[in-house]
């Protein structure tokens, strides 16, 4: 006869047709989380019947060797964003001596529920993920074990802790500094705008509010990005680049009355200006450029770029000061039972890459 097949809390969470975290948690006897006397009778019938076994100690040893491990989600590497705010969770969590491990995931669903599957059944210090996953239900459940973080644009249905940026204030920061400037016509270029990028939508939304509110439609915004799969066919190492890039030399060929320009990130915003540059013109007597994030290769001379700060490394920063409390308050006390939620005011940095709207400037 064949060797049995050992039954695994997966196979328990199919037979119930529940999660597997769900399973996981009642069945390890995770302190501090709550599941309705039913569930929990299920989930232990179910695991004696089909002959469930718990791991052995040396397999318990093995899942806590991530206990003082934080695990960051990430869309990507490539690009300052978001390097620039893990240096800053690596650097933090090694005054707490936490070690930091990277996901990647390029914003797949798939690949999320994946790796989180994975972190079910680990010991983590805990997680933060720095853009909104998909797989939020699964999040949330893993909120109940160990502190999770979110960080940036945080959808209502998140229960867990998160550092927020409201992306409706820079966006609303660059439209009223725009129109100071006597800006009234302006090409908005990203990558592409959907649900669930609710970061890049807000940006745009926010230009839009402080075009209505001083008085000019929201028409006078041209947006410009490609579908998901014409963005996809770009490496992933430039895809933002090349994109706006793409999309810049196009509408500038075309004709434009936009006399800005607005990148849905810095480095969008590069591409943007090679662009202009490459087109024969300008910057900013021809074409204002704006960003957002603030990354550092934007205040190099040769970039001078305007943007929007956002306290990129003090979100880092503050996801694992928010652990490290969670943690220390599990140790004492059992779960908090709050969840918190930080957002900090971005700020407006003019450099050399916007000035006065050329139809205001006498020849």
């Amino acid at each position: 006869m064949g060797k049995r097949k050992k039954v695994t809390t997966r196979d328990i969470a199919e037979a119930l047709g529940i999660s597997q975290s769900t399973v996981s948690m009642i069945l390890s006897g995770r302190p501090n989380v709550s599941f309705t006397e039913e569930t929990i009778l299920q989930v232990q019938n179910a695991a004696k019947n089909m002959g469930y076994q718990k791991s052995n100690p040396k397999g318990d040893k093995k899942r806590d060797r991530f206990s003082e491990s934080i695990a960051v989600l990430c869309p990507q590497l490539s690009g300052g964003y978001y390097s620039m705010m893990l240096h800053s969770i690596i650097k933090r969590a090694m005054r707490y001596h936490y070690t930091v491990f990277t996901i990647t995931t390029f914003r797949s669903a798939q690949t999320e529920k994946r790796y989180l599957e994975m972190l079910e059944n680990t010991r983590l210090a805990g997680i933060i993920s720095l853009y909104p996953v998909s797989e939020v239900a699964m999040m949330n459940l893993l909120s109940r074990q160990v502190p999770v973080i979110s960080v940036g644009d945080k959808p209502s249905a998140f229960q867990f802790d998160a550092v927020e940026l409201d992306s409706l204030k820079p966006g609303h920061l660059i439209g009223n500094y725009l129109i100071s400037l006597g800006h009234t016509h302006i090409t908005y270029v990203s990558s592409p705008i959907n649900k669930k990028e609710i970061g890049r939508a807000h940006r745009l939304e926010g230009v839009k509010n402080s075009f209505l509110e001083h008085g000019y439609p929201a028409e006078q915004i041209d947006v410009l990005y490609q579908s998901q799969s014409a963005f996809e066919q770009y490496p992933a190492e430039n895809a933002e680049y090349q994109n706006a890039y793409d999309l810049t030399l196009e509408t500038l060929k075309r004709g434009t009355p936009s006399t800005t320009f607005i990148g849905n990130n810095d480095i969008a915003a590069f591409g943007i200006m090679a662009a202009i540059s490459d087109f024969g013109a300008r910057i900013p007597q021809d074409y204002s450029v704006c960003g957002f994030d603030n990354i550092a290769l934007s205040s190099m001379p040769q970039i001078s770029l305007t943007t929007v700060e956002h306290a990129s490394v003090q979100k880092g920063e503050e996801a694992v000061d928010m652990i490290f409390k969670k943690n220390s308050q599990n140790h004492q006390n059992g779960q908090p039972n709050y969840i918190i939620r930080l957002e900090f005011e971005p700020k407006l940095i003019v450099r050399n890459s916007t000035g006065k709207c050329k139809n205001l400037i006498p020849e």
